[in-house]
């Protein structure tokens, strides 16, 4: 888990609701006028619940802060993290309404706003939480006197269901404790993010709510990430043939699959075994690759996905297109001098 959310520690909590357009337009948010208090348990496994999805492994994202003018969470979030329990609950109704305001599409649902002041990460940086949260029926169970019973719950939120919830997460760039809140910065999470399915859905959370936007530096990473697998997966101590899988895995991960992220955790939970995963993961780390998901983009790498290349030792060199190299490519047998390949295909011609 990504040491930024290791150590997660709430101190104010407050609920508001908030309510998708009816024919007539906007609808006002439903706002608390008092904080809300959880005994010791339901504090702990909240805070071990929001820490487990931003952390490492759970395709959160770092974002930028697009909007910093005095009606943008950004701002909200300095002056939360300054402020008494009044200006608190005052200031956390702002954000609700400000959710309103935004709220333009009956597509997307309404919820609880849960915000949520506090500290993260072994500095114990200062960091205010929004969470919106849809709600869900289910049941209690309860055993009296030799009966149990079930109650009907229509309002649950916060259930172990994370495609049920949206988090941003606002938190100081430096450490300071207490004092002026200067710099944030900002990651969330939403699951819809992932797909391309529904990027305007995570988009008016992410943009249009918290005013954050992805970084510029996506086309870097992407290649970045590409570059630092090969090479580890060059030197990697296994058969010839297990490289040449584990360098197709990559070209699917990046160039085929669906989502619109990636992560180091999740290319180790889908491809390597678990002492492979723990070595890849420092690897990564050492290089400096961060441990959160980022956007994919791979413009600068479509040329290199689009063929592979086998190099040999005797300056022989063969490619292939990279989208089924492993069908028309394979190694039968590899020594330390020789190397035997089955290509599929007939010669059909040669370069003179």
């Amino acid at each position: 888990m990504s040491e930024l959310f290791s150590n997660l520690t709430f101190n104010r909590i407050i609920l508001h609701n908030v309510y998708k357009p009816n024919d007539h337009g906007a609808v006002p948010a439903s706002v608390s006028l008092e904080l809300t208090t959880l005994d010791a348990a339901g504090k702990q496994l909240l805070q071990e619940r929001v820490s487990k999805v931003l952390g490492s492994g759970s395709g959160s994202l770092a974002m930028d802060v697009a909007n910093k003018t005095p009606a943008s969470c950004f701002e909200y979030s300095r002056q939360l993290l300054q402020a008494n329990d009044t200006v608190f609950i005052s200031t956390s109704a702002a954000i609700a309404h400000h959710h309103t305001s935004i709220h333009s599409s009956r597509r997307w649902p309404g919820g609880t706003l849960v915000i949520i002041s506090g500290t993260t990460g072994v500095d114990n940086r200062r960091c205010l939480i929004i969470i919106k949260a849809e709600q869900q029926a289910g049941f209690t169970e309860t055993a009296a006197d030799g009966k149990i019973t079930l109650a009907y719950l229509e309002n649950l939120i916060l259930t172990p269901q994370s495609k049920l919830y949206k988090i941003g997460i606002f938190y100081e760039t430096i450490a300071k404790t207490s004092g002026v809140v200067d710099d944030l910065s900002a990651h969330v999470f939403d699951s819809n993010i992932k797909s391309d399915d529904d990027r305007q859905a995570a988009k008016y959370f992410y943009s249009g709510f918290l005013g954050l936007r992805i970084p510029d530096n996506a086309v870097q990473r992407t290649r970045d990430f590409f570059e630092y697998t090969s090479e580890f997966i060059g030197g990697m101590d296994v058969e010839p043939d297990r490289k040449i899988d584990l360098q197709q895995a990559l070209y699917t991960y990046l160039k085929t699959d669906n989502s619109t992220t990636i992560e180091t955790a999740e290319f180790s939970k889908n491809y390597l075994s678990n002492e492979e995963s723990d070595d890849f993961n420092h690897y990564m780390q050492n290089k400096g690759f961060p441990d959160s998901a980022v956007t994919k983009d791979t413009k600068l790498i479509n040329r290199k996905l689009a063929r592979r290349k086998l190099n040999f030792t005797s300056n022989v060199k063969i490619t292939a297109p990279a989208e089924n190299f492993s069908d028309v490519v394979q190694v039968l047998e590899s020594t330390d001098e020789d190397t035997t390949l089955k290509i599929k295909g007939v010669l059909l011609s040669q370069d003179k």
